[in-house]
Order: structure tokens, then sequence, then C-alpha cells
């Protein structure tokens, strides 16, 4: 396990954060929504730091201390999304079979508020330097879930690969369902279609799927 990882707990969450990294999340947060909102507005390359810091309310440099440069402006948003779904599904009974346990606990990140996470989605698939963050989130999340899910499953200790395969195919099937909801947006609610993709998975290890 990597020295970034040592601190965590056993369900791979991490302690909770104290009063001052709380503010700074709370800022970070800010200046993340205030600029997804200008990306929708106007573009992502039309769109200045300056804009953003104005909108946030800060000075830049405020800005600068918490984003070192623009592309990692929506980082937060991503890191808050990972981390409530790696403590949603630690959280479920330890019995409950493993998709439908990271099905429940994407169904209750995803309700809490869906249009700023289409948005976000949307104008992050379409800008090159944010899809790299997007995807690099995504990773990030299997490698939080892997000792989650090694726990669920009971992998022993030469059956790293295991849960790490299985963490990712969690992880592939949310992001997925994810963005089709947010790409088609005349379409069915995130919760219909998180419940088909995992359904999908859910089935397709059932003999005659």
């Amino acid at each position: 396990m990597s020295g970034a990882t040592q601190h965590e707990n056993r369900a791979g969450t991490a302690p909770r954060p104290d009063l001052r990294q709380r503010r700074r999340a709370s800022v970070r947060r800010e200046i993340a929504l205030r600029a997804i909102e200008l990306f929708d507005a106007q573009g992502f390359s039309e769109t200045t730091v300056e804009q953003i810091a104005a909108a946030a309310g800060i000075s830049l440099r405020t800005f600068y201390r918490h984003c070192a440069v623009k592309e990692e402006v929506l980082t937060p948003l991503l890191t808050e999304g990972v981390e409530e779904l790696v403590r949603a599904l630690a959280a479920r009974p330890s019995g409950e079979p493993l998709v439908d346990a990271a099905r429940t606990a994407l169904l209750a990140g995803s309700s809490v508020n869906a249009a700023d996470t289409r948005r976000t989605a949307r104008v992050m698939l379409a800008e090159p330097a944010l899809k790299a963050r997007w995807l690099a989130a995504g990773r990030r999340a299997q490698d939080l879930l892997t000792p989650v899910v090694a726990e669920r499953v009971g992998a022993g200790p030469g059956e790293g690969v295991v849960a790490a395969a299985l963490a990712g195919m969690l992880v592939n099937v949310a992001t997925t369902a994810l963005e089709y909801w947010a790409l088609h947006p005349d379409g069915e609610e995130l919760g219909v279609v998180t419940q088909e993709a995992f359904g999908a998975v859910a089935a397709f290890g059932r003999p005659g799927a």
C-alpha cells in the first residue's frame, strides 16, 4: 500500500478532515461550482482565471493558492463524488451482493444534485484538458474502492488482482452509466440508467445470460 493510502482506514476511506481542511474544501468547491457555470455558459477556453475568481468572490492570489492551473479547478467536484461513493459502499451490509451494494451506493450519491452532476460531466467530457482529469478520477476511484471490495469479498493477500479487477468493473459500469445519462438529456433519469447498467452486469454471470 502506498504512503498516501497508509493513513486511510481499512475500509479505504480517509480520516475525517479537521476544521481547516473543511474550510479549504469549502472554498475549493465554491471555486469549482462557479467555474463549471462559466465553462458551461461560455466555454472552457473562453473562460479566464480572473473571471472564475471574480465569480467566486476571491482574489487571484487566493485562486492560485487553491488551484495551480485552470485545468485543475473542477477536481474538487470529482474528488467529492469519489469519496462519497467509497464511503457509501463501505457502509453497506457485509452480506449484500457486491453489485447490489455498489448500485445502491452510487444511487445514494447521484440523487444529491442531478443538474450539477450532468453539467459537470458534460463539460468535462467535451473538453480534452478536462477529460484527462475525468479519467484520472476514475482511476482514483478504483484505487480507493479496491480495499473496500477486498474486504467485502474476502480476498486474501495473494488475491489482490481479484479485488482490483472487481473494483475496476464497478467503476467502469458506474462511469458508463453516468456518461450515457449526461450525454442523453432527453433520456431516462440517472437512477434508471444506473439500475439498468448494474442490472446488466448482475445478470451477465447468471446461467443462461
